[in-house]
């Protein structure tokens, strides 16, 4: 799982708000390297531009950190949204960095939803619908 998905992830259960972010205890986390292709760079960065203003950075920073990157700045800045280094690095951080088998867990309500081999259960039980 990407944090890319993990930043739009949310316990949608009758009982959670739905407002909080899914805390994230990783068990394997896999980094692939980034592109080294330098014809890709240009649509990496329009591509996390357009992502910027639809990202939850507070979710993102807390789900890197527990993912063991702790480089992401605490605010995004006019400048660093404009910076190449920086979109590519994000770039990096939101797609190349994979939560491959762990636990997000809902602080709201304390409910697990298990992560295997990339892939999040995020099925409710029936008395869990609204």
């Amino acid at each position: 799982m990407r944090l890319l998905t993990h930043n739009v992830l949310r316990n949608n259960s009758a009982t959670s708000t739905g407002a909080k972010a899914l805390k994230i205890t990783p068990i394997e986390v896999r980094v692939d390297e980034p592109n080294p292709d330098s014809s890709t760079h240009e649509r990496e960065t329009t591509f996390v531009k357009s992502l910027l203003p639809s990202l939850d950075w507070e979710t993102l920073l807390s789900g890197a950190k527990a993912l063991g990157l702790d480089s992401l700045p605490p605010v995004v800045t006019p400048e660093l949204a404009e910076d190449e280094g920086f979109l590519r690095a994000l770039y990096h951080v939101l797609m190349d960095v994979h939560l491959v088998n762990g636990m997000l867990t809902c602080e709201e309500t304390g409910r697990e939803f298990p992560v295997s081999d990339g892939i999040v259960n995020m099925m409710l039980e029936e008395s869990e619908c609204r």
